[in-house]
């Protein structure tokens, strides 16, 4: 995870890439932009954060106003590519003209595939309407993955602790 020595080099590597630009600030007891950097990166590895930095400078001309664009690069950086609804509805399709299910490329996909319900289904006459449900599906499970993974360990935490709060009390009032 990320160590202060990394994050201190990134820092002074974004101050000297956009001068005047990005600036590191504290208060007299030496409290500051450095602290909150280090406490929203430490769930990153050193080596994705130093990636995601240069990445972040690569393709911005702007500093950054936050860490939150170089977040989202080290999230890229840390999760395998998901194809797209297009990939994925092409290969749960051709898996139902074969007849044979077999290993799906990527969770997501074989979720969607379970969800739509039937190989009569994605066999249906109305392919139209089935591959726009397909799409619709797979999407709201690829952004539900996305806010996931974005998510911080103690936000995870606390949201899980919450579901099961929820769903105890709906057991007990019997819905």
């Amino acid at each position: 995870m990320a160590t202060a020595k990394t994050v201190a080099l990134i820092l002074k590597a974004l101050t000297d890439y956009y001068p005047g630009k990005f600036v590191l600030v504290s208060d007299e007891k030496g409290h500051g932009t450095a602290e909150l950097w280090n406490l929203v990166l430490q769930d990153i590895p050193d080596n994705i954060l130093q990636v995601a930095t240069r990445q972040y400078m690569h393709d911005n001309i702007w500093a950054p106003s936050g860490a939150a664009g170089i977040i989202e690069i080290a999230n890229k950086l840390m999760r395998p590519e998901l194809p797209t609804w297009g990939e994925a509805w092409d290969e749960c399709h051709k898996k139902c003209i074969r007849g044979v299910r077999g290993e799906f490329s990527h969770p997501l996909v074989e979720k969607t595939y379970d969800c739509i319900g039937n190989w009569e289904t994605l066999l249906s006459d109305d392919v139209p309407t089935v591959r726009a449900q397909f799409r619709q599906i797979y999407e709201q499970l690829v952004s539900r993955n996305e806010s996931e993974i974005k998510m911080l360990p103690e936000s995870k935490e606390v949201s899980e602790k919450y579901r099961i709060g929820v769903s105890e009390l709906t057991k007990r009032l019997g819905a």
